[in-house]
């Protein structure tokens, strides 16, 4: 069964001590609402693309670093993006039948859509700005929605 898949950038914005991926990205306000939005697709797996330790896990304790992708040449981030698939397909991730969503820049995302056969990038051509606009109605959205749920329940325990 094809699973889904969140795949979130690394941040510039870290806490300045060693802890989960998770924690140390969470200084940046657009980490934490691409977490909290990608949380709410209820996926199978979420990781953190890094541009020092390629594919994350939310739970990998990691010191604070400075490097981005942007500052890579080309060939650097084509072997960046060779690595991070090597290391998705021994994470049993399928990159033939999963469902990967990108909740990253372009920079993070260039090197992987070549492998991988059915992906999504709801943010793919948005500027920062643009992007944590978006992921703030998206989150509204949501919201809205398990509250009339929420309502339903109610009133239908309530007869």
């Amino acid at each position: 069964m094809a699973k889904k898949v969140v795949l979130l950038s690394c941040t510039k914005s870290k806490l300045d001590y060693p802890t989960s991926a998770q924690e140390l990205y969470s200084a940046s306000p657009m980490f934490r609402k691409t977490l909290e939005y990608g949380t709410s697709l209820k996926p199978d797996k979420i990781y953190i693309l890094s541009a020092k330790h390629n594919l994350v896990p939310l739970d990998k304790k990691l010191a604070p670093y400075d490097k981005t992708l942007k500052d890579m040449p080309v060939e650097e981030k084509e072997k960046w993006g060779e690595d991070v698939v090597k290391q998705m397909r021994a994470a049993g991730l399928n990159l033939e039948n999963d469902n990967f969503i990108f909740l990253t820049g372009s920079e993070y995302m260039k090197p992987l859509l070549k492998y991988i056969k059915h992906y999504e990038t709801p943010m793919a051509g948005k500027r920062m700005g643009e992007r944590l606009q978006w992921l703030n109605s998206q989150i509204k959205k949501i919201t809205e929605i398990f509250k009339r749920l929420k309502n339903l329940i109610h009133e239908c325990i309530s007869r």
